[in-house]
């Protein structure tokens, strides 16, 4: 590889500005000396300063004009074939000229900022990336992904954070710092065996008050929820959606209820909900209570299926709901100590804990959480004051939390209404193996700039090998006779190609080294960070604020409280069923319930049935009953309020 081809643009522009003018100024010489040289006048007592002058003066004489177009014509020539001969020279390499980007370069291109994403160390300074972009770092376990790059940051960024924290160290290290300069301090673990976490309620974002605006934002839901497959059937995740909107609209829709997902849940599992709906629907029709059109549309739709395919269509939602079986999460999901519209208001740094054998289980949350950071935080562009902080996701481990398709899409987009995605994965097959090639090399194309640790696996080597480019340099092959043969030695010169870096060479690579790559400039090779070697982070590392467990998370909850719940839920229902009867009181005729009927060999219809909730005279249930008798102390409850008439419209 020449000099010229190793130079940087402005480098270049300068030595060819030089050489024009070197050669404009050689032609002149050499046109002035032919002139002379024609007309007879060059001699040793040439005085070379009056020339110029003494060749305006005789400018118009035909002698002078001749010899001065045959000497220019010349001395063209002679220039021509010295700036064909550079030219030969220094043309553009044949295999390429990759080098490492210099210190030029790399300030110019913004990696020297005082305030960004902190990338590495290069020389006696941090690699620090001020532009908007995201970055992408590869890194394969046990690389130092943490201790380089996320603990770093994490004690570096101002602005709003959000972190996924597998084992919860970077809380350990970094929330004392961070509530230490005023920010609210957070760790969401809805699994932790103590309770010791934040709440988060997806649902809390809704106005329940409103039942167009419940409508769309459980639309939203459900779609994160039930994503549409990329192979299959589409009719069951489409089918599963109408159930958890509708269920979801009539949770809203009764305010004697919580509005939480694990109430969701347990409406979905409790008794038989395709009789149990309709019963509903039509109870609390034409009433003050009645459900908006679209809950009933809803509901309707996801109950007229037959038997089978509504067993399979309910399967289907509870068996991705399922995670809010544990009492943990259902306390965890309760409510919300957090708004997610404020990150970019305020300077807010949420954990997302988990330990790695929970990772699984979580996923469906956490993907949940993610895209709805993503859809709360692009409904509104900042500007004129409005969200002036920066939120950084620190996505760890990003492929394990699963097909996140909101924020898959959101990269192409986010970075301009203040969010810098930082995903972290351990080679881009992850990425290609989740999403697929075309979404997986979208997701990499919308990353300002790339972090590569060593690699570990010949592909990925390969691959950044050959990204890396190649370099041409002149080589030598030498050839001898044979001996005691004829002939003579021979030396060839010809150009062949290197790699910047073999793939054996990377895998190799020093595990303090590595590689930023960014369009517009070429690789940089700089050095880890530990940050716990470096006395700038160090003196930044401060106890965790202590979190206090939740109540009803600690332990889980007693056996009664399910019973409890069903039973405040029943008693709920029935009043509402109660009080319908008793507005239309006056428009109905009754008579006795036939033996029949009291027997249950004939159905009536539960519309039809008069309930005095007030007139039933039992002991409370005691504490610490079991299952079956908690049962047995509803159905006594029930049976208590029914009267001895059958209401006949």
């Amino acid at each position: 590889m020449t000099r010229f081809a190793s130079a940087t643009p402005a480098g270049k522009a300068t030595i060819l500005a030089l050489s024009a003018t070197l050669l404009l100024m050689l032609w002149a010489v050499l046109t002035v000396i032919g002139t002379l040289v024609g007309l007879g006048r060059l001699g040793a007592n040439v005085d070379f300063l009056a020339v110029p002058q003494w060749l305006w003066t005789y400018r118009a004489h035909p002698q002078v004009q001749l010899w001065f177009k045959v000497a220019a014509m010349g001395s063209g020539l002679i220039i021509l074939m010295i700036a064909a001969a550079a030219a030969l020279r220094i043309r553009r390499p044949l295999h390429g000229s990759a080098r490492w980007a210099n210190e030029g370069e790399i300030a110019r291109e913004g990696l020297r900022a005082k305030h960004g994403i902190i990338l590495g160390r290069k020389g006696a300074g941090y690699l620090v990336f001020g532009g908007n972009e995201h970055v992408m770092l590869y890194a394969p376990t046990r690389t130092g992904k943490g201790v380089g790059v996320v603990i770093p940051n994490l004690l570096n960024w101002a602005d709003s954070v959000v972190v996924l924290d597998i084992k919860k160290e970077n809380w350990e290290v970094t929330a004392g710092f961070r509530a230490n300069h005023g920010q609210q301090v957070l760790m969401f673990d809805p699994l932790d065996p103590e309770g010791r976490t934040a709440r988060y309620n997806p649902l809390a974002y809704i106005d329940r008050a409103n039942p167009i605006e419940t409508l769309d934002e459980l639309q939203k839901l459900a779609t994160m929820l039930f994503p549409t497959p990329d192979k299959g059937d589409p009719f069951w995740s489409e089918a599963a959606r109408t159930g958890f909107v509708g269920v979801g609209a009539y949770v809203a829709e009764s305010p004697q209820l919580p509005f939480t997902i694990g109430e969701i849940y347990r409406q979905l599992t409790r008794g038989n909900p395709k009789s149990k709906f309709p019963a509903i629907i039509e109870a609390r029709a034409g009433g003050k209570e009645a459900l908006s059109p679209g809950a009933v549309n809803a509901l309707n739709d996801f109950c007229s299926a037959s038997d089978n395919t509504f067993a399979s269509i309910k399967q289907t939602i509870t068996s991705r709901m399922n995670l809010w079986l544990n009492p943990r999460v259902d306390a965890a999901t309760s409510a919300s100590d957090f708004d997610l519209r404020e990150l970019r208001s305020k300077r807010i740094s949420i954990y997302l804990g988990v330990t790695p054998d929970n990772m699984a289980r979580v996923a469906p949350l956490y993907n949940l959480f993610f895209q709805q950071l993503v859809d709360l935080n692009t409904r509104e562009l900042p500007g004129a004051g409005r969200h002036p902080t920066q939120v950084l996701v620190l996505l760890d481990e990003f492929a394990r939390i699963g097909h996140a398709s909101v924020i898959a899409k959101g990269f192409s987009y986010v970075a301009g209404y203040g969010l810098r995605l930082l995903p972290v994965i351990q080679s881009p097959s992850q990425l290609r193996a989740e999403y697929g090639p075309d979404v997986a090399d979208e997701i990499m194309t919308n990353c300002g700039v790339e972090v590569v640790f060593t690699p570990k696996e010949l592909k990925v080597a390969q691959d950044l090998s050959e990204r890396l480019g190649y370099y041409t340099f002149e080589g030598r092959s030498k050839s001898r006779p044979t001996y005691l043969g004829g002939g003579k030695r021979t030396t060839t010169e010809s150009e062949q190609r290197r790699a910047l870096m073999l793939p054996q060479e990377l895998i190799q690579m020093s595990k303090d080294s590595l590689i930023v790559m960014r369009g517009g400039i070429a690789p940089i090779r700089a050095s880890k960070i530990y940050f716990f070697k470096n006395a700038d982070f160090t003196k930044r590392l401060l106890p965790p604020p202590l979190i206090a467990p939740l109540a009803s998370a600690a332990q889980g909850r007693p056996a009664s409280a399910a019973s409890d719940d069903r039973l405040d839920t029943i008693t709920a229902d029935l009043a509402a069923l109660s009080q319908t009867v008793n507005e239309i009181h006056a428009r109905v005729v009754e008579r006795p319930l036939t033996f029949s009927e009291a027997a249950g060999d004939t159905a009536i219809d539960l519309t039809a049935i008069s309930l005095e909730l007030d007139a039933i005279d039992m002991d409370d249930l005691p504490a610490g009953a079991t299952e079956a008798e908690s049962e047995d102390w509803i159905n006594r409850y029930i049976n208590s309020g029914l009267l001895e008439d059958v209401i006949e419209r």
